[in-house]
Order: C-alpha cells, then structure tokens, then sequence
C-alpha cells in the first residue's frame, strides 16, 4: 500500500473501474501535501514508477491514488537476490539526475538545511537519549565537522534527490520493476544522497566491498547519461561524507520518534546507523575535522552508548560471491 506524507484518520480500499486496486486517504492539511503531489508529477514524466494519482482535494486534504500492492523491496533482499535489485533500483535512481534544474522547482539542500538537520544529532540523540550535557559536547568539534560537510555537499554535481531512497520506500511489481513511494521531501542536492539512502540503508547491512562495486555501476551509468561527475575516488568521498551526513542525522531523528512519538521499534536501528557511521570515520582518519570528532564519539559518546538496552553487535554479511 502507499499513502500520501502522514496519512491519518482512516484509509480504505475500492476497486477501480479496470478492476485495479486503489487507495483512498485523508492526510492532514498541515502536511506536505502539496509537494507530494508536485513531486509525482515531476517523478511520472521522468519515467519513475510512482502511484497514479486519481484526485485529490488538497483543501480537505484527501487522495484517491493507485495501491503499489504491499511487497516492500526490504522484503525480498537477501544475498541472493541483491544483485538483482539494486542494479534495478539504480536504474530508477539514475532518471531523476536527468530531470532539468528548471523543471524541478524544490527546495535546496543549502548551507542552512545541512546544519539544521545536523542538530538533531546532539539535541536529540545525545542528550534526549543517552543524557549527555550540553557542556560535554565540544562545540568547536562539531561545528568544524558541519563545516566540512557542508564543504562536501556543496563540491558535487546536484540533482533530484530523493531522500529516503531505502528498502523500505521502494515496492516489488507484478511486472519487475520498482515502484517509489514517500517522495515528498525531495529537494535539490548532492548527485550522491540517494545512493547512500539504498546502499549504506539503515535497515540493513552489505559489506562495504559490495557498496563500492555498485557505487561504481551507478557512476558509470550517470556517466553514460551526460552528467558530469568526475572520478571513481571523488564519488565515494561525496559518497561517504553524505553517508556521514545522513547517518548523524538519522541517529537523531530515530532517538526522536522514540522520545516525543513513542515509536521504540527504532532504538533496533541504532547499532546499524552508528555502524555506518565509525566504518566511514575508521576510513578518513587523515581529515582533522572527522578525526577530531572520531576520537571524541570513541572516548567520551560510545562507552555509554554500550551500556544502553538496545545496543548490539551487528552482523554484515561478507562480500556477494560475484558469478557463482
């Protein structure tokens, strides 16, 4: 099922006139509904597979839109079947990097929005959640890491993005394609979020061997399509400071919804996201402002980090045994 950005009320099922499943939904005047719909529109002519919208009444905040069925592509991976999908998926991802800069009319991944969404990290999961001080927080060290990253933002190529490009945002078709859902936060930004939201996902884990093989399909498809990209070496940096990004954010924001929205279920996520997040700051150790904040996330944040519940050991799988 798909459901527009924060479906409410109820929700039902009717049959189209084809015999197709649809789906009818009230979503709250207050959310982004606007977007949802201009960001269908925008995904449709570039050849994604997205709902078909059959009405909408943005004033009272209701949708009629086709039913993506209910097979999330989180369903279907495994090593076996991983190469099958993600080549897929990159295929789908590679359009909206072609979508023109004039007709995707959506807001910018700028200086401001990177730090803003950076600050949910110390406000929400460092002292929401583990009860660290603001006076334990060195200030200069986290702002010198927010300067680089928004440095690392800024030097790529920028696209269409997504945003939550994830497993759980893409739905397996009758037909073998992949269907996208939940792409009313799509702004525009670095050329490489969105192969961070797929291939370093929060909600499970590939061995960084097999990320980096199919980050390089990825760049060679862009390629292919006129985009200037540059080298293998400067995509995975964009790669990883993006990851890097996106992972502190996400900490933050699972440590919200359990906090202020009593959704627990995604304190299990955690050891995944702080997994992402120390592989690619154990790999940068030569850069002063992601050292500096590395050896302060080892010796003053994951000691405590350790002696929480939900913390665990995570399991990644070894490198795919490509061709057997």
């Amino acid at each position: 099922m798909v459901s527009p950005p924060a479906c409410s009320g109820s929700s039902a099922l009717t049959q189209g006139s084809q015999g197709a499943t649809l789906v009818a939904a009230l979503s709250p005047t207050s959310e982004n509904n606007e977007a949802f719909l201009a960001v269908q529109r925008l995904m449709k002519t570039a050849g994604l597979r997205v709902p078909h919208q059959i009405a909408a009444d943005l004033t009272q905040g209701f949708f009629l839109m086709e039913d993506l069925g209910d097979i999330l592509l989180a369903s279907q991976l495994d090593q076996t079947t991983v190469d099958k999908w993600y080549p897929l998926a990159l295929t789908e991802l590679a359009k909206l990097t072609a979508i023109s800069h004039g007709d995707a009319l959506l807001p910018v991944m700028d200086s401001d929005r990177i730090a803003e969404e950076l600050s949910v990290f110390p406000e929400w999961f460092l002292c929401g959640l583990l009860g660290l001080p603001d006076s334990d927080i060195p200030i200069a060290v986290f702002d010198d890491l927010v300067a680089y990253l928004i440095d690392a933002f800024s030097v790529q190529p920028q696209c269409v993005v997504h945003r939550d490009f994830h497993c759980r945002n893409l739905m397996c078709l009758p037909d073998g394609r992949l269907g996208v859902i939940d792409f009313q936060d799509a702004v525009m930004g670095p050329i490489t979020y969105d192969p961070v939201s797929l291939l370093k996902d929060c909600y499970v884990l590939w061995h960084r061997s097999d990320q980096m093989r199919w980050l390089e399909q990825y760049r060679q498809q862009v390629e292919r399509i006129g985009v200037a990209i540059g080298t293998t070496q400067a995509f995975q940096v964009g790669f990883d400071m993006c990851g890097l990004q996106r992972h502190l954010r996400v900490l933050g924001i699972f440590a919200r919804l359990n906090l202020r929205d009593a959704k627990p279920a995604y304190l299990n996520h955690l050891p995944s996201v702080l997994h992402h997040v120390r592989e690619m700051l154990s790999n940068y150790r030569d850069i002063p402002a992601l050292q500096g904040f590395s050896d302060w996330l080892d010796a003053k944040v994951m000691p405590g980090v350790t002696q929480q519940s939900w913390y665990q050991d995570v399991f990644v799988p070894q490198p795919l045994e490509i061709g057997l």
